[in-house]
């Protein structure tokens, strides 16, 4: 009887100036007689849910505020297991509050992440000796924190064994550089600009001048 294992490529994702998303490959060995269900859930922040209404014959645009929304969140499964299999299963569902139901608010937040990149629900591939792996995008967009991973080993609907780990995202050089002045010194901040537009606007005016 094989044990069930996995892990990543990569445990840490720098972002830089130059960052443009990050490919993970996330494998691992499993027991023939199970069921796995991996979700990646990445720090809770405050986001605006931006949808479309009509009203009457015009459609407008409205926005709520939402806390407590993940950064990131993927679900990987094999076999392939929907929404619907997962919420029966009460100890994972209690846990994840973006899968604990079925409600419209729930979908809507579900889709807006997936638009931008931020939202997986795929099976993980298969191949002989039961080895599981999986391809998938961190992109550009993601926010600095950590994704926890959390893995659940199922049989016969009920968890036999579950783990936790972490894959940290962590802005580096110039981006966090900018960053941190932004919201520790924005007075600051804002004095470099005006500086640098100034600067600019003097050589550029020589330059122009000269020809």
């Amino acid at each position: 009887m094989n044990s069930t294992s996995f892990t990543l490529d990569t445990y840490n994702i720098e972002i830089n100036s130059s960052f443009l998303g990050k490919e993970i490959m996330l494998f691992g060995q499993k027991n023939a007689n199970r069921d796995i269900i991996i979700i990646f859930e990445g720090n809770k922040q405050e986001a605006n849910l931006d949808t479309k209404v009509k009203k009457g014959i015009f459609w407008v645009n409205t926005s709520k505020s939402l806390s407590d929304i993940p950064s990131f969140f993927g679900i990987f499964t094999t076999p392939k297991k929907s929404l619907n299999e997962i919420f029966l299963i009460p100890k994972i569902t209690e846990k994840h509050n973006l899968i604990n139901n079925f409600s419209e608010g729930l979908f809507q937040i579900r889709k807006a992440l997936k638009a931008k990149g931020l939202y997986y629900e795929e099976q993980l591939e298969v191949s002989e000796g039961n080895l599981f792996y999986k391809k998938f995008e961190i992109p550009d967009n993601i926010s600095e924190g950590d994704i926890k991973i959390y893995f659940y080993e199922i049989f016969d609907g009920e968890i036999l064994s579950s783990n936790e780990k972490n894959l940290s995202i962590e802005k580096k050089g110039l981006t966090s550089n900018l960053e941190n002045l932004l919201t520790e010194q924005s007075f600051f901040y804002v004095f470099i600009l005006i500086v640098f537009s100034i600067a600019f606007s003097l050589i550029s005016n020589l330059i122009f001048r000269k020809k």
